[in-house]
Order: structure tokens, then C-alpha cells, then sequence
């Protein structure tokens, strides 16, 4: 099976500044795609414990996201490079209804201003 195929959401590539704490560090970091049920993030460090507050930034006239999300992968982007980056992905794991249908309604507009078909049949469609 695909890891295209095991995704709930569909996923659209975004960069929008994302804030995270995690036992009490202040990371910061900028999406790189984004779904409802989770994000990959590009960091300057990688967080401590695998469980993160985020907030995230749609737009300067929305107000921030609030999500918590668990660390569910990591890996060290530009290696070799000092001051390197990390990619983190996140399953959110607590996000409130309307922030995860602003998420929703933000990648289904990307996906479709891209032509991009994302709507997946329901089964017995």
C-alpha cells in the first residue's frame, strides 16, 4: 500500500509559520504541507519529547491555529551543513473543530487553484 493511500486528508504543499512548544522550548518552524490530520514541518531543532503545541499561521488576518500534535517522525534535512534543519512530521492529536475545518477548506482551495482533484469517493459512491 502507498503512502498516498493510507492518508486520510488530502495533503497540499504550504509553507505557513508554525510556533511550537515542547516541555517548555519555543520552537519555531514553517510547514511545509499540511493536512487535517497532520503537518510536515521544517525546524531548526527537533523537539525533545514527541508531543507538541502548535500554532500555526493561515494568514495574517486569520487568527492562529491551536493544535497539538505527536512527533511521529523526524529526520535531519542538509546534513553536514551547521545550523542544519529537520523535518518533522505531526499527527495532530487535538485540534478543535473549526481549526481543522479551516485546514480542510485552506487545502482544498490550494489543491484546486493547482487542478488538482482531491476529492476521494466514499465508499459505495
Amino acid at each position: 500500500m502507498t503512502q498516498k493511500e493510507r492518508r486520510k486528508h488530502p495533503r497540499a504543499k504550504v509553507v505557513w509559520p508554525v510556533i511550537m512548544e515542547n516541555n517548555r522550548n519555543i520552537l519555531s518552524g514553517e510547514t511545509q504541507d499540511i493536512s487535517a490530520g497532520g503537518a510536515y514541518i521544517r525546524c531548526r531543532s527537533r523537539p525533545k519529547h514527541p508531543e507538541v503545541d502548535m500554532h500555526i499561521s493561515v494568514s495574517l488576518l486569520s487568527p492562529r491555529i491551536r493544535a497539538v500534535g505527536e512527533v511521529v517522525r523526524s529526520e535531519a534535512l542538509d546534513s553536514g551543513k551547521e545550523g542544519g534543519h529537520y523535518g518533522i512530521g505531526v499527527r495532530f492529536i487535538a485540534v478543535s473543530d473549526t481549526d481543522q475545518e479551516i485546514i480542510s477548506t485552506k487545502v482544498a482551495e490550494l489543491l484546486e487553484s493547482q487542478g488538482i482533484n482531491w476529492r476521494e469517493e466514499e465508499p459505495g459512491d
